[in-house]
């Protein structure tokens, strides 16, 4: 996956200048960054966002965008089609600082343009170095969550507490079962797979959490987990099975 950074600058020259910046620390690093957009005004931003949506962005910010829209407005746009967006200001009106705080758009940093172009650069690289740790982290903290939708509400359990998923006797849904309750949802077993790697593929139907098993045996094939649910499991799965046990209990 790579971040995407979007730049909204209504002053060509500097425009040009915070988009050489951050090509080149793009060029001479290993980090999987992508600038996105270089935009003028602010309505290509929110065009941008409108037909291809991002998320978890780096959004560099004029405040003073010459336009209707200034940079917090913009921000605010953001923030309702990115919510993990990453704001970054450069402005020239360093008294604008406590508005945006006011604003409450969560901008991670405010950098002001009137300084010498080595230390703006280097603001800048601090700036992009602190929004891909943050992303970082808050991106490790998703991956461990199970998340699914039913109707309009979402539901959200850390992986501790998912014990297995298998197709439901509705067509096209699956039944979650949790240490303390089952659900129904819509999706399929294979791009949950791919998307958790936690879980464990026990069969066509079937994705298991290993680390909610309670027992195994491997004369009968069967697997008792924590919430007293029971799966028979294929010998072709003994191997893994076993190996995997091996690890949570290496843990």
């Amino acid at each position: 996956m790579s971040y995407p950074i979007v730049i909204c600058e209504d002053n060509p020259t500097q425009l040009k200048n915070i988009k050489i910046i951050l090509e080149s620390y793009i060029m001479f690093h290993d980090d999987p960054l992508e600038l996105k957009l270089a935009a003028l005004n602010p309505n290509e931003v929110i065009n941008y966002l409108s037909e291809k949506p991002l998320s978890h962005g780096i959004y560099f910010l004029d405040i003073d965008l010459g336009t209707n829209i200034n940079g917090i407005d913009l921000a605010k746009k953001i923030r309702k089609m990115d919510v993990q967006a990453n704001i970054i200001f450069t402005t020239t009106h360093d008294e604008m600082a406590p508005v945006t705080l006011k604003n409450k758009v969560g901008a991670i940093d405010f950098i002001e343009k009137d300084q010498s172009i080595e230390d703006y650069r280097d603001k800048l690289y601090d700036a992009l170095k602190y929004a891909e740790n943050i992303t970082n982290k808050t991106m490790e903290k998703e991956n461990s969550n199970f998340t699914f939708e039913i109707g309009n509400q979402i539901y959200n359990f850390d992986q501790s507490e998912i014990v297995l998923i298998e197709t439901s006797s509705v067509p096209h849904r699956l039944t979650l079962e949790t240490i303390n309750g089952n659900y129904e949802f819509y999706n399929k077993i294979s791009d949950l797979e791919k998307e958790y790697p936690f879980l464990l593929k026990l069969n066509r139907s079937c994705l298991i959490n290993p680390n909610n098993i309670r027992n195994a045996n491997f004369t009968t094939r069967l697997i008792t987990f924590k919430n007293d649910s029971a799966k028979k499991f294929p010998i072709g799965k003994s191997r893994k099975l076993k190996s995997e046990i091996k690890k949570i209990l290496q843990h």
